[in-house]
């Protein structure tokens, strides 16, 4: 029996990292709602994922991070009209006070 994975059909992949300021739950909570709320606004994206650090533990593994972002596009057009819409702009006017780094990472097919 074969079995075969599914492939992301997306052609452009935006993930951003987040290092917060302050890492309570509380803190965690809101800013993952605002960035959801944000992202609900925006019809180009694909999908999207707003999460924490996973709980597994080896040593080459990232983890220093406070919030992942995974945003997915149908082509790079898609993901420049989120990069220049008013909501995305209006997240990062409002929030990047709550950040001490933002990394990011562009992938296309």
């Amino acid at each position: 029996m074969i079995i075969k994975k599914k492939e992301i059909k997306s052609n452009f992949i935006h993930m951003v990292f987040f290092w917060l300021k302050d890492t309570s739950h509380k803190k965690i909570d809101i800013f993952k709602n605002r960035t959801v709320s944000f992202l609900d606004q925006i019809k180009t994206i694909d999908n999207y994922h707003v999460g924490i650090p996973a709980s597994t533990d080896r040593p080459i593994i990232e983890r220093s991070y406070t919030i992942a972002l995974v945003v997915t596009f149908k082509d790079k057009k898609a993901h420049d009209i989120y990069q220049k819409h008013e909501a995305h702009k209006s997240f990062i006017d409002d929030c990047q006070h709550l950040w001490t780094c933002v990394k990011i990472f562009d992938t296309h097919k």
